[in-house]
């Protein structure tokens, strides 16, 4: 493996893991949190799905960056063989994760559109 190619993977690696979920309220939503303290438990309900929201995309995205790194360790590999490659080619691979992010995108956007409208002017 070239020193640029292992950097490339080190890099992919690192990035793949998923951050620790937060525990409520010190997480990324803890702003909007205080903004909505006044308002009714629902939108509290639509920041606790929200920060959920969060917290799978990262792991979902932890998955993908993961299977990127599996085929750049292999391609680097002087030692990969057909099976090898078929295998994720073939196998387990990111397009359901793939699919399962864009719902979950799709889930953050509709979110954030209820927590604007809530948030008033």
């Amino acid at each position: 493996m070239s020193p640029k190619t292992a950097l490339a993977v080190a890099a992919t690696r690192a990035t793949a893991r998923p951050a620790a979920p937060a525990a409520r309220g010190s997480g990324p939503v803890d702003a909007l949190r205080r903004h909505l303290a006044s308002r009714s438990a629902r939108e509290h309900v639509v920041l606790d799905f929200l920060e959920d929201d969060l917290t799978e995309i990262r792991g979902s995205l932890g998955e993908v960056s993961q299977y990127l790194s599996d085929v750049e360790g292999a391609l680097g590999d002087a030692e990969t063989d057909r099976d090898r490659l078929l295998g994720l080619a073939l196998g387990r691979g990111p397009l359901e994760q793939l699919e399962y992010l864009s719902g979950l995108v799709q889930n953050l956007r509709r979110r954030l559109v209820q927590v604007s409208t809530r948030m008033g002017r």
